[in-house]
């Protein structure tokens, strides 16, 4: 497993890569909505975006992406 974070001007990304099993994410059950609800519905609802990409043998990597919040020393 690997674990990228950047931070660039307002925005933080992260990854988080393995090189698993892997699988097809157009072949997962209707009733398993982890990733849709957890992951990429979370982000959204926060106003970011979250991506899942994955392969049967090729692993798998996360993406999320969200905007940077502002600490008391960067208040305008």
């Amino acid at each position: 497993v690997s674990v990228y974070v950047e931070v660039d001007g307002g925005r933080v990304e992260a990854f988080v890569r393995d090189r698993g099993r892997g699988f097809d994410p157009a072949a997962v059950d209707g009733d398993r909505q982890g990733i849709a609800r957890s992951i990429v519905g979370r982000m959204a609802r926060q106003g970011g975006r979250a991506r899942v990409l994955s392969a049967p043998g090729e692993g798998t990597e996360v993406s999320v992406e969200v905007a940077r919040a502002r600490g008391p020393e960067e208040a305008e």
